[in-house]
Formats: C-alpha cells, structure tokens, sequence
C-alpha cells in the first residue's frame, strides 16, 4: 500500500510554575533529572514551543511557533540544508500561544487524514511527540485533530496504518537496540540534523530569546526523519 506521510517533529521546554516546582522537582529526583529537564519530556508538563512537518507528496514544508516566549515575532522565511544547492524552504508561522500551535496543527493532521492512506511518520513518536499532544490539547480543551491523534498513538505497532514510527522500522521492533536517529541520518549518509542543537540545549535556547533558532533545530530533526523514511521506505523496511 502506498501511504500519504505527513512527517513531523515537535520541540518542547518545562510548564512549570512556582507552586508546581517543589511537586515536580521531587518527582525529578527520582529519576536523577532537575525539574526542568523531568518536566520538558513529561508529556503533561512538556510546553510545545513548535512544530514542524513536511508533507511528502504535496513537497510541503512548515512549521508553527509560540510567539508569545521571548525572540518571538512574525513570518519568518527559512532554509535548512536537505542536501540540495538551495536547502529545503519553509515559512515559520506565528501562534498566539501554545493552545494556538495545537489547534492549527490539529487542523492540518485533519486535514491531511481527508485523503486516502494518509499517515503520520515520526521518529519516536509513539513514546513522545504523540502523547505530549494528545495531553497538552486536553490541558487546553483543544479539539482540532484529537480523535485522530488518539486513533494513530493506540493502533496496533506490529500493523501500523495511521502513524508509523521509524525507531519500531530501524530496531524492527525492539529486537535491536535503540540509538539517536542522528546516527542513522549519518549511517545513511546524510547530515546529522544535531550539528548546530540539540534537544538538551532548546529550554537555554528559549528561555534566551533564541527560539527561531529552535525551529530551525526542529525543522532539522523534520529532513532527517524524511531521510531515514525515503531510505526505508525504498529499501521496503517500512510497515
């Protein structure tokens, strides 16, 4: 069957306030991690900074982003190296929130499951970009494109339809061990999408006016997971 991807990678920092910082800090320590770090990879406690896709049979490529945190603005026109002459271009579009990223988002995944054998491709999806929307649209009471984000998290992994998830592809299904999609993005020879952030760095990055440069990152991780698809998808080791 030939599927219709839409591959996207989501950015996140910690939703703490100061009278849930002794709570989640104590949660923290029992996985040796600062309450920042344990609340950005959270999925109920991970604040979506931005989001950015690529459409694959449409060649589309964008992205959203908070511009209510600090360095935020307006449109924004970018290019991140694909390993063509131009780079691969795309538009940043401003949201007014974190509520506003999920809702348009949610409305592009409704609009992309109106047409045939479409599907969401995500590098490690299933353990946290999905989740993380799922729990931060129902914070919001967002809507748009929930049902089917909870259909593509709970199908079968052994028989995915709605939402493949390349770590189950390249470890086919556990029975290998886990490793950082850069090292496949560099084992199939492309460019590793950590050369300039990674996901360590995006809370210092946003809290430091830098958050273009986060998108940038997040598009990055978007080519690479795009990458490592095509070269699966060509080899027949996808499904």
């Amino acid at each position: 069957m030939s599927i219709h991807p839409l591959i996207f990678d989501i950015e996140t920092i910690a939703d703490i306030t100061a009278e849930t910082r002794e709570t989640i800090a104590s949660f923290a320590q029992g996985r040796e991690m600062t309450a920042e770090e344990y609340a950005a990879f959270c999925p109920p406690l991970a604040r979506v900074v931005c989001i950015a896709w690529f459409d694959v049979t449409a060649q589309t490529f964008g992205a959203l982003y908070d511009t209510t945190l600090p360095g935020g603005g307006g449109a924004v026109e970018m290019a991140v190296d694909d390993g063509s002459e131009t780079g691969r271009r795309f538009t940043c579009t401003p949201c007014e929130g974190e509520s506003d990223v999920l809702r348009r988002f949610g409305t592009i995944v409704t609009q992309h499951f109106q047409r045939s054998h479409a599907a969401l491709v995500t590098y490690s999806g299933r353990g946290f970009d999905l989740p993380v929307l799922i729990h931060r649209s129902v914070r919001y009471g967002v809507t748009e494109g929930l049902a089917l984000l909870n259909k593509a998290v709970r199908e079968h992994r052994f028989n995915p339809q709605r939402h493949f998830d390349l770590l189950d592809s390249v470890t086919f299904y556990g029975a290998s061990s886990r490793w950082p999609m850069a090292a496949y993005a560099i084992g199939y020879g492309h460019r590793s999408p950590k050369d300039d952030m990674d996901g360590s760095q995006v809370g210092a990055a946003v809290s430091g006016g830098r958050i273009l440069e986060v998108v940038r990152y997040c598009a990055c991780d978007v080519v690479a997971t795009a990458q490592i698809y095509q070269r699966l998808a060509a080899a027949g080791l996808i499904g």
